[in-house]
Formats: C-alpha cells, structure tokens, sequence
C-alpha cells in the first residue's frame, strides 16, 4: 500500500506546485482591474454586419428627408416673404396713384377756378391764350401753368 500513498502523495505535491506556479504567474489584483478598465473603454472591433450596414443607410436616408423637408420649409418662408414684398410694393404703387389722382382733381378744380377768374383781356389772359395754343385744352394749360407756380418758392 505504501506504493499507493507514494503516488498519491507524488501527485498531491505535483499538483500543489501547478498551483503555486499559476499563483505565482497571476499579476496583483490592481493590475487585473486596470486591464479589465482597458477593455472596456475599448469598443470591440466587430465586422459589420449587413443589419448595422443597413441601418446606417436608412439613418442617412432619414436625415436626408429631414433635410429635404427643412429645406422645403425655409424655400415656403421665402416664397411667402416674397409675396408680401410684392403685395406691400403694389399696395404701395396704388396708395401713390390715388394719392396723384387726389392732387390731380384738387388742381383740377383750383385751375377751373382760376379760369373762371381769368380776366380774357388782360395781359395775363392775353399770355395765357397764347401759352394754352399748344395744349387740347385750356384746363389742362391752367393745371400745368398751376403746377409750375407751385413748384416755385
């Protein structure tokens, strides 16, 4: 039997010297952490694969939708910016007219008037039959003439 506890004892010490060796090999606690640290900030570097592939491409496509519809946003704030440019210009054009056609019919009436007073056979009325020859009428003459004495200061 002796041989028997030889053996077993043989590989009891065996094994007991596989274990110190390992122990021996083993880095320090501290070490270990900081590696495990390291391979976790790490990302794996895995292929990718067709689904991730995939999915990249319908993000992009995504985006470029969004971008689509921002765009098609800021070209209708344009279009309506540009319409209120217009309209303000036209509203603008015709609140100029009538204000022309107001003055007009005020001259108008002031040149009538003036006509009215205009003695024919004075030297005033003599000037004036003579500048109104060129004209279609003599109001229009009298408005022109107005407008003139007008301007000056």
């Amino acid at each position: 039997m002796e041989s028997i506890d030889e053996l077993l004892a043989q590989i009891k010490s065996e094994y007991q010297e596989e274990k110190q060796a390992k122990q021996s090999k083993k880095k320090p606690l501290y070490e270990q952490v900081c590696e495990q640290k390291q391979l976790q900030s790490k990302p794996p570097q895995m292929p990718i694969s067709p689904i991730q592939n995939r999915q990249k491409t319908l993000d992009s496509a995504a985006e470029d939708k969004l971008l689509a519809e921002v765009k098609a946003e800021f070209q209708e704030l344009d279009r309506a910016k540009q319409l209120k440019i217009e309209q303000y210009q036209r509203q603008k054009k015709c609140e100029e007219e009538q204000r022309l056609t107001k003055q007009r019919k005020a001259l108008t009436q002031q040149a009538s008037e003036w006509l009215k007073n205009l003695d024919i056979d004075s030297e005033e009325g003599l000037w004036f039959e003579e500048f109104a020859y060129n004209y279609s009428s003599k109001l229009e003459a009298a408005i022109d003439y107005l407008q003139v004495l007008r301007k000056k200061p």
